[in-house]
């Protein structure tokens, strides 16, 4: 039935099929070779006419560019720069942002502060800066009002532990509290629970980043330290700043814990010099 049907499709006479309608063995060879060739082009045609037509539409396919190693790792540039917030569970800080358009992020820890927080806000207002507010929690509680003003703003609120310790060698229970009783505080006068923590002094544990996965908060470095806490002047910490800052930085700076009046000097200098070489704030 098969060889019947190619046959038929090769256009081949089927009398041509038997050698008793020949008298000679030479005719019937001659024409058998035709019915094979016949035969092994329609296959060929077969086999190859859907590499020549697109889809089945009929139309040439037209050269198809084949991704060399290249294109592949734009595709995974594209893949990561369309990646936004970290996934849970993180297993270690976070030291970048995603650098898609020269992003960074600034972050400002241990506040509030009643005298330099709202000179900070001020200027991040001026120069349309987005930015990350570490807050602990003794000074939300004290400074309520401060905290909102933060919020209003538009500025992200992170968790910086209730009174500031080194977590690193705490147990795990303590770790709980400090971290429960801060983002508590910032509820409280927020109403959003933080999606951020930061450890203070940078001091990580395996316990701290278990307790950040649990309260689902996800552990926040930073990338850029121009020490502005050791008050090393305001030259120093713009030097440090602008010689440091790639796309995906982020920055370390402080509206707490001590006098400010370098940071926010130094900040009245950096913003308007990183907006100017094209970076752009985003919150981690």
């Amino acid at each position: 039935m098969c060889r019947e049907r190619a046959q038929n499709q090769a256009g081949v006479p089927m009398a041509y099929v038997t050698s008793s309608d020949d008298t000679s063995g030479d005719i019937y060879a001659v024409r058998r070779r035709r019915l094979l060739l016949a035969t092994a082009g329609l296959t060929l045609t077969t086999a190859v006419a859907p590499r020549l037509l697109d889809g089945g539409a009929g139309r040439p396919v037209a050269h198809q560019h084949r991704p060399d190693s290249r294109d592949a790792a734009a595709a995974r540039r594209v893949s990561v720069s369309a990646h936004r917030a970290p996934a849970y569970p993180l297993d270690k800080p976070l030291f970048y942002i995603d650098d898609a358009a020269k992003a960074i992020a600034l972050t400002i820890d241990d506040g509030p502060d009643p005298v330099y927080t709202p000179q900070v806000l001020k200027l991040l207002h001026q120069y349309r800066v987005t930015a990350t507010f570490s807050m602990i929690g003794i000074h939300v509680a004290a400074y309520p009002s401060l905290v909102r003003a933060v919020a209003a703003a538009g500025h992200q609120i992170a968790n910086h532990t209730w009174t500031h310790p080194d977590l690193a060698r705490s147990p795990a229970h303590f770790v709980h509290s400090e971290l429960a009783r801060a983002s508590d505080a910032i509820h409280k006068v927020t109403g959003v629970q933080p999606a951020l923590f930061r450890a203070p002094y940078g001091a990580w544990s395996a316990a701290v980043i278990r307790q950040c996965e649990h309260m689902k908060m996800v552990p926040l470095a930073w990338s850029v330290d121009p020490r502005d806490w050791a008050r090393p002047g305001t030259r120093s910490i713009v030097r440090n700043i602008m010689g440091n800052t790639r796309p995906g930085s982020i920055i370390l700076e402080h509206d707490g814990g001590g006098n400010r009046a370098q940071t926010v000097a130094a900040l009245r200098i950096v913003l308007p010099r990183l907006l100017h070489e094209g970076y752009h704030f985003r919150t981690p």
